[in-house]
């Protein structure tokens, strides 16, 4: 039956072909293709969508019955705006290929004929794509709803066609396609996640990597969510936070922590859900009713705003906040340590200060490299880390150094204004100046370093790395305060009693070898004095007093490291010690030959240095004899009689004595009392022989100062044979000889090269 309608057909093609041949036919007039019928109704996109397709117009063309539902082209200028393709080339890729277009296209063909006259209230056709459209028809209206729910209105029916029907309709019919999905990229682009772009785009290799991985879940931040990440960095671009945060590898890592390497829709979430990231870390994820939480390692919580954005390799939830991981910051001195800042962290350590800036809340330092330190050095003449702690003044003044380079807030490069002043750790102020991508920072002396690599982000603060170590005002003691710190209260006492002290404080540079109380007890004992008072007469008085002192000074700086292995200095008073450095140990030698130890060196002063000895350092002391003595007091009968009596070879060689010396009022009274008019008369008077024994009777054979005195009387062998009452009383001493005539000592203790003298305002006489 099926192959004699065929023939039946195919005869009667036959004959109409024919009879068309004939000029005269006058029968019915064929109707219009498919593809003619489209292009008379201005359906130019459907006709280029069609022949898009290899083949496809052939294939419409041989079908015995379609019903065609043909899109205008104002549907398929909808169609390429809801796809954002800006053409139908655009299209084809949108919908993932020509394949899904000629399904597509399919979904709009029928393969039976279907007039609208024909149609029931409700229809559902299959179609050459092989899935389902519904017609619907009511009076002056047929409308057509495709697999997604969209409903196309026909807006002119019935074209015929020579095998069926068209049905031009005002939209494009989807069915089910497997579309392809966005990438990462176009996804954040569709929700507009620019900053998050920015970001991903600023880590070379980071972009590929996402899109390259086999299954990837990310929590995308949106814009606003970097901005407020940013304000809470303090930092007005994506730039600065990249700097704040410690730089491009951080940036990964803060990536990383918004991507785990798997796929989670939120319906395959648990209530509670911990994944590892990219970074290695790990976030909790939460749902609770219809929302979706994320906890960061710092414990703070974004929610999921939009869910489940499908990409082709896994999905995206958009959230509110920007997780941070753990970022793993270097502490100061960690990153002290990796930057090669070795003096640096040895100078922290020397001064103890490392636990300090560990323990900072916020801490900008400004750390000097190794060359900076180097130039330090050079500049103070030392010659490792503990000289020149020497030379500014000790471990205090080091920590001083040491904290002008500290400012206690955090500063990076980017946080400066054009000038900027800062007060650091130990209290002075330091100017910081920003021009463009140069920092300079200028200290207390006004020398400028250049910040040579800025913004090393540490776990409180950040790290600027300078090319010269900052001085602030350092505050070295003068003289007399190292002295006192030191407690040398017996040589304050003797450089006051000397009258020195402006002198050692007014000069330009100097070397004070400073000796303990200890050392001038041991000289007092050597010099049988009891006191500082009794050591002064015992050496010669004021003048050599200042002499010893002066032998403890060098006019010049020379602390323990400026040594050679022997050196010889000249003092103040203008005699050589000769100083010698021995490992870690320095001796002084006086002129004497005595030698004596530093026993703290390099106590640093505004002008100079001061070592501390375990001695009195004596220089060599011109005591007068006693002529010379004698005539310094203006005793000129006294010299005048022992001239006479030719004793003065005797008394200059003594070994040790004791010179009671009579004014010359009192030879004058003497001679009033004897009445004679002159010394060569007294001698004519008395004999020669008397006066020796008179004068003999003035001169102890022993050395007795004044405080060598016993309180009270005592009887004291002289020269003449004969024993001389001396009395003391306190300060005040007396003598009386055999006649019971009692004299004072006016000028006790003027000290002479073999012994003392005493001068006194009466003549003493023995028993003539």
């Amino acid at each position: 039956m099926k192959k004699l309608l065929s023939f039946l057909v195919l005869g009667l093609f036959l004959i109409g072909a024919i009879s068309c041949e004939s000029e005269d036919y006058q029968g019915p007039i064929p109707s219009p293709t498919l593809m003619e019928a489209a292009e008379d109704a201005g359906l130019t996109t459907l006709v280029a969508a069609v022949r898009a397709i290899p083949g496809l117009e052939a294939t419409l063309q041989d079908q015995q019955a379609i019903t065609v539902f043909a899109p205008t082209n104002d549907a398929f200028a909808a169609a390429l705006e809801a796809f954002d393709a800006t053409d139908l080339n655009d299209l084809v890729d949108k919908l993932g290929g020509a394949s899904n277009l000629q399904t597509v296209l399919g979904f709009h063909v029928v393969p039976a004929v279907a007039f609208s006259q024909n149609l029931n209230e409700t229809n559902v056709f299959t179609t050459v794509s092989g899935q389902q459209l519904t017609v619907n028809s009511a009076p002056g209206i047929v409308t057509v709803v495709d697999a997604a729910g969209n409903t196309a209105r026909v807006i002119q029916a019935d074209v015929e066609i020579e095998n069926g029907v068209v049905h031009v309709i005002d939209r494009v019919l989807l069915p089910e396609l497997d579309l392809p999905k966005p990438t990462l990229v176009e996804a954040a682009t569709d929700a507009g996640l620019t900053t998050l772009i920015d970001a991903v785009s600023a880590v070379d290799g980071l972009p590929e990597a996402l899109l390259g991985a086999d299954a990837i879940t990310v929590f995308a931040p949106t814009n606003e969510a970097f901005a407020a990440a940013l304000e809470v960095f303090g930092a007005a671009d994506l730039n600065e936070l990249v700097t704040k945060i410690g730089g491009v590898e951080n940036l990964e890592t803060v990536l990383g922590f918004h991507v785990v390497p798997a796929v989670a829709f939120s319906t395959d979430l648990e209530p509670s859900n911990s994944f590892t990231t990219l970074s290695g870390q790990n976030i909790t994820v939460e749902v609770a009713g219809g929302t979706v939480e994320v906890t960061d390692a710092l414990g703070r919580t974004a929610q999921v705003v939009a869910a489940d954005i499908e990409i082709e390799n896994g999905v995206v939830h958009v959230i509110n906040g920007m997780m941070l991981p753990d970022l793993m910051f270097p502490n100061i001195v960690e990153a002290a340590t990796e930057a090669g800042l070795t003096t640096l962290i040895d100078a922290v350590t020397a001064a103890g200060l490392g636990q300090t800036l560990l323990d900072a809340d916020a801490i900008t330092v400004f750390a000097p490299t190794n060359d900076a330190f180097a130039d330090a050095l050079a500049a103070y003449n030392a010659n490792s880390l503990d000289e020149l702690v020497a030379k500014i003044g000790g471990i205090e003044n080091l920590q001083s150094v040491l904290g002008f380079h500290v400012v206690p807030a955090v500063a990076f490069s980017t946080d400066l204004e054009p000038m900027n002043t800062f007060t650091t750790l130990n209290g002075q102020d330091i100017t910081v100046m920003a021009n463009g991508g140069s920092v300079t920072v200028t200290d207390a002396l006004g020398n400028t370093a250049n910040v040579v690599a800025a913004n090393v982000p540490i776990e409180n603060g950040v790290v600027h790395v300078i090319d010269r170590v900052l001085l602030p005002n350092l505050e070295l003691p003068n003289i007399v305060e190292a002295a006192t710190d030191a407690g040398l209260t017996i040589l304050l006492d003797a450089v006051t009693a000397a009258g020195l002290g402006q002198t050692l404080l007014d000069a330009e540079a100097i070397t004070v070898f400073a000796p303990t109380n200890d050392a001038f007890g041991a000289a007092l004992e050597a010099f049988n004095a009891s006191n500082l008072n009794e050591l002064v007469a015992r050496i010669g008085g004021i003048e050599n007093l200042q002499s010893v002192l002066g032998f403890h000074v060098v006019p010049a700086v020379a602390f323990s490291g400026d040594l050679g292995s022997s050196n010889t200095f000249t003092t103040l008073n203008g005699q050589d010690i000769t100083v010698e450095s021995s490992g870690g140990n320095v001796t002084v030698t006086d002129a004497l030959g005595n030698t004596v130890n530093v026993v703290a060196a390099d106590v640093a002063i505004e002008n100079g240095v001061v070592h501390v000895i375990d001695g009195v350092l004596l220089p060599t002391i011109d005591l007068p004899n006693v002529v010379e003595a004698a005539t310094a007091a203006n005793l000129t009968i006294l010299i005048d009689a022992v001239t006479a009596a030719g004793l003065g070879q005797t008394l200059l060689d003594q070994e040790a004595m004791t010179v009671f010396a009579p004014t010359n009022d009192a030879f004058g009274d003497l001679l009033t009392t004897l009445g004679v008019g002159s010394l060569e008369e007294l001698i004519d008077l008395l004999g020669a022989e008397a006066v020796v024994k008179v004068l003999g009777y003035h001169v102890v054979p022993a050395t007795a100062f004044s405080f060598d005195l016993a309180d009270g009387e005592q009887m004291v062998p002289t020269l003449a044979g004969e024993m001389l009452t001396v009395t003391r009383n306190g300060a005040n001493v007396t003598v009386t000889d055999s006649a019971g005539s009692t004299y004072n000592v006016i000028v006790p203790d003027v000290a002479i090269e073999n012994g003392v003298v005493h001068v006194i305002d009466g003549v003493v006489l023995p028993t003539l």
